[in-house]
């Protein structure tokens, strides 16, 4: 089975990523029962309810007709298998777009993360036209700082939302 390409497919090296789709809840459940990857989301490392997959499955996939961008599945093109998901979120908390990832285990180290955020934030920019995108980590959460700060995003302020408190990053669209 081939993955279909389309202006909201992106490519990158051994993987796709395309708009993530309501026949992901299984691979997105599955990547939210692990407590090493709900460790620092706002769950605090116990596992996600399938409901709760499901609706925050649903906004993702509702987001993409309404605001021209969202998130995207990152699917392994060896396995064609759902490795993880990464992408732009309208956060009406805060007014912004947040750029946010998150990848099964076995797929952490290998720099997915930040190639799926820096071609999420180039598609922000080069496509969907924003003029800021922003990003969020926990204090401790070493890994996604990492990822955050090779994707361009700069540390600007720690922020309290989600009952957490965070570390605020942000990028601007580059001018001409």
């Amino acid at each position: 089975m081939d993955i279909p390409i389309n202006p909201t497919t992106l490519q990158m090296d051994g993987f796709v990523m395309r708009p993530i789709q309501f026949e992901d809840l299984d691979a997105l459940a599955a990547i939210w029962t692990d407590p090493d990857v709900t460790r620092f989301l706002p769950s605090r490392g116990a596992p996600i309810p399938k409901e709760n997959a499901e609706k925050a499955l649903r906004s993702f996939v509702e987001q993409w007709p309404e605001k021209g961008y969202g998130i995207w599945a990152i699917v392994e093109n060896a396995s064609l298998k759902m490795v993880g998901y990464c992408g732009l979120r309208y956060l009406d908390e805060l007014d912004e777009v947040e750029v946010l990832y998150g990848l099964a285990k076995v797929y952490w180290g290998r720099g997915i993360a930040t190639q799926a955020a820096k071609a999420s934030i180039s598609y922000g920019f080069d496509v969907a036209q924003l003029e800021k995108v922003i990003a969020m980590a926990l204090p401790d959460n070493h890994a996604s700082r990492r990822i955050i700060e090779k994707a361009g995003l700069r540390y600007a302020k720690q922020l309290h939302i989600f009952n957490l408190d965070v570390l605020y990053y942000a990028i601007a669209r580059p001018t001409a």
